[in-house]
């Protein structure tokens, strides 16, 4: 008998039962010996049995099938495996899950046919889901299934466990090869985020590092609040786990958005590194002083409003010892309609960025990296596709981070390239290179130079 006529191959039956598959029949297990596997057609009234060994080796076949071959009942089987396999493993809603199975497995009109509806369905693969994921948390205090507690390979992933104060939870995330990067790395980007934030926690605090020139994400924190002394001990718990692992954290340069209570834990924590401000971050807040003060309108169709906004959004971008001069220079240019109609944007630039945030803080002239991590916020939060999803989903999504993380630092180490900037990206890189070294070589002035980086800044 020919070798194609003994090809087995195994699939689940509903109940996660293991099937034979020979031939296009389908076959249950009868009976077995300490070495050999009886196996018989699941279609009720037939026979016809086959004989393996227990390493899945064919030895022989009885009987003839009095049945035709069901092909449509192999592709449903198949795809309702597949389809349980994603709703286990997977955050995704199940209706989506579903929904994407069906486009991707291309059935016959036959086949078709014999796929259940979801709502048929859906009872037994909400209750699969329900199977593998704890009850969830109606408070603050609750236990970590081990399960939830390491990373994809079976590697400690929950970093820490601790209250903060009597009533608050401290909970950090990352594997082995993620702390060892966090605690070699002299560049660090922070940031946190709040809509993907689990019930009970109040934002997801990400760290990101820098290697080969990509940004790796190498710590997820999840914080009670976002007081100074949380921070703090965030920090001090790290530097506790640095210890164990025979490192000194130390990273040099720290880049984060400008909450007060972050600057200042910053320095308390480390106090030789550089704390850099998020480019991003100052014009975003700036763009929401200019919304919140009703000036959007103007900013949109007065063009000599929108050049002096677009002008406090690029002085970051000019040289530290000429930014405050240039400041009030900007504010003596304007005429009297103009004072009137953005006195309270300048009093709150004068107020908040010129006074109570350092200046060389937010000043990114120079600078290789002028942004955090804000882009990975949104990725983690398409991940999860609903916002405040529950602390096991959220678990979950952040391990199948890390497994992509692992993945990708194997890619970097190899030799592959960093996506590369887009066109228009490096264009714009090069004609602000263009206008600082026209300005170091006195070919134009800090107006000239602020007046460029203007008509630039929006398109960054």
């Amino acid at each position: 008998m020919s070798n194609c006529m003994n090809t087995l191959s195994f699939v689940k039956s509903n109940k996660g039962h293991r099937q034979l598959v020979r031939n296009g029949y389908i076959y249950k297990l009868n009976r077995q010996t300490s070495t050999k596997m009886y196996w018989i057609c699941k279609h009720q009234g037939c026979t016809a049995t086959v004989h393996i060994d227990k390493t899945d080796n064919y030895l022989q076949s009885n009987g003839e099938h009095n049945h035709l071959i069901e092909s449509e009942e192999l592709e449903v089987q198949r795809f309702r495996i597949g389809l349980k396999d994603r709703v286990i493993n997977e955050t995704a809603p199940i209706p989506k899950i579903f929904d994407e199975e069906i486009a991707k497995a291309r059935f016959s009109s036959n086949a078709l046919a014999n796929v259940p509806m979801f709502r048929d369905i859906q009872p037994g693969l909400n209750q699969a889901r329900r199977k593998l994921t704890p009850s969830l948390p109606g408070s603050i205090s609750f236990d970590i299934p081990d399960s939830y507690r390491s990373t994809a390979c079976g590697e400690k992933f929950l970093v820490c466990d601790t209250l903060v104060g009597r009533k608050k939870r401290l909970l950090i995330f990352a594997s082995p090869k993620q702390l060892e990067l966090l605690f070699n790395s002299s560049i660090l980007f922070m940031d946190g985020t709040f809509s993907s934030t689990p019930p009970h926690f109040d934002q997801v605090f990400i760290m990101h590092v820098l290697k080969f020139e990509s940004s790796l994400p190498c710590c997820f924190g999840l914080l009670p609040d976002r007081k100074k002394s949380t921070y703090q001990q965030l920090f001090q718990e790290l530097k506790g786990v640095a210890v164990s692992m025979n490192r000194i954290w130390k990273p040099e340069r720290i880049i984060t958005d400008f909450e007060p209570s972050l600057i200042s834990a910053i320095p308390a924590e480390f106090p030789d590194a550089i704390h850099q401000g998020c480019f991003f971050h100052h014009n975003q807040a700036l763009y929401q002083r200019i919304q919140s003060l009703g000036l959007a309108t103007a900013y949109a169709e007065d063009d000599e409003i929108r050049s002096f906004c677009r002008k406090l959004m690029a002085l970051p971008m000019l040289p530290l010892d000429v930014v405050e001069t240039s400041f009030y220079q900007l504010r003596t240019a304007l005429n009297n309609r103009q004072k009137e109609e953005l006195r309270q944007l300048f009093l709150y630039y004068n107020d908040y960025w010129m006074n109570k945030v350092p200046i060389n803080m937010w000043n990114v002239h120079g600078c290789q990296h002028r942004t955090n991590n804000v882009c990975y916020h949104n990725r983690l939060n398409r991940r999860l596709e609903r916002a405040h999803a529950n602390i096991w989903t959220f678990i979950r999504c952040i391990a199948s981070e890390e497994s992509r993380f692992q993945h990708f630092l194997i890619q970097l180490e190899t030799g592959a390239q960093r996506r590369a900037k887009t066109n228009a990206t490096d264009a714009i890189q090069k004609r602000v290179d263009a206008l600082n070294e026209r300005y170091e070589k006195q070919e134009i002035d800090a107006e000239n130079l602020l007046c460029g980086l203007a008509l630039l800044v929006d398109k960054k």
